[in-house]
């Protein structure tokens, strides 16, 4: 056999990392072997697999057609592998799922009670993790399915939207502009605010929402999660903008939640990978997370 199964799985990485780092981070090994392999495969399979342009490689045509055929073998072991498993722990099921980490907060856990509710044999692998690490979670196989709340560019996954939203202020009970009933973000100016820090992707949402509505305005902390930032407001450190889902079903005490005049959205979606086969257990799941959110 000319073309081993180990070249076959750094290959498929590759494909779909779109890089030598992205595709040694999915297979947990290191860059220069991934590289390493990836030079010995295009030597002994006489092809050349990718051309190689400012440090990234574009898939040859000869790569995509191989592809092709990669992905079937991978998806055949991989519906033995869900067989295998099937019957190992019978009669249940597992579902794994990450989200954004203002979902967990409520919305995910809510979704997993009523999906449990409905199948008690089902089990559930739930964490949060940040956005930027979504694609990797589920093209590595870490995750069968994402709920975040923002959306997501990748071409190899299928992003599925559910909801709207929008971002909040969150004030502390005593402060003065609790009595008010909504917020402007001209009000915020001279406030001391907490807001997510400006190199993630809601910070980077913020910034251009003050750009947007032509507002100076500066945070006094920076914080990379919601959670953070409502435990800070709830001691009287000052005020938060956030997302909607993080402060649901009165979660914090002494934290009192605003509507913006100013209108910043955001989307909840449901992410799976293009690659995965379909799992009847993420199926089910899916389909009450599609009830649950009309």
């Amino acid at each position: 056999m000319r073309f081993k199964l180990r070249q076959m799985e750094i290959f498929r990485a590759v494909m779909i990392a779109g890089s030598v780092s992205g595709a040694a981070r999915m297979l947990f090994i290191s860059q220069p072997a991934v590289s390493k392999l990836l030079a010995h495969t295009e030597t002994s399979l006489n092809l050349k697999l990718f051309h190689r342009v400012s440090g990234k490689l574009i898939p040859t045509a000869q790569a995509l057609s191989l592809f092709e055929e990669v992905k079937k073998v991978y998806d055949s072991a991989v519906r033995v592998d869900s067989f295998v498993e099937n019957l190992i722990r019978q009669p249940s099921g597992m579902v794994s799922l990450c989200s954004s980490p203002s979902l967990g907060l409520s919305l995910v856990p809510r979704l997993i009670a009523t999906f449990l509710t409905k199948y008690p044999d089902m089990k559930v692998h739930f964490h949060t993790t940040l956005i930027q690490d979504v694609p990797l979670e589920l093209l590595s196989g870490k995750s069968g399915l994402a709920i975040t709340v923002l959306p997501i560019e990748n071409p190899s996954l299928h992003i599925e939207p559910l909801i709207k939203g929008r971002m909040v202020c969150a004030i502390p009970a005593h402060h003065a502009l609790a009595r008010q009933a909504r917020i402007s973000l001209h009000d915020l100016v001279d406030q001391r605010l907490i807001l997510y820090s400006r190199n993630i992707p809601f910070g980077q949402l913020m910034l251009s929402a003050f750009e947007r509505y032509q507002c100076n305005i500066v945070p006094t902390i920076e914080v990379p999660r919601a959670e953070l930032a409502c435990s800070l407001v709830r001691q009287g450190v000052g005020i938060a903008i956030v997302d909607q889902f993080s402060v649901a079903e009165n979660l914090w005490n002494d934290v009192v939640v605003r509507p913006l005049i100013e209108e910043i959205p955001i989307a909840v979606s449901l992410i799976r990978s293009k690659f995965d086969l379909t799992s009847t257990d993420v199926d089910r799941f899916i389909e009450i997370v599609r009830q649950e959110l009309k």
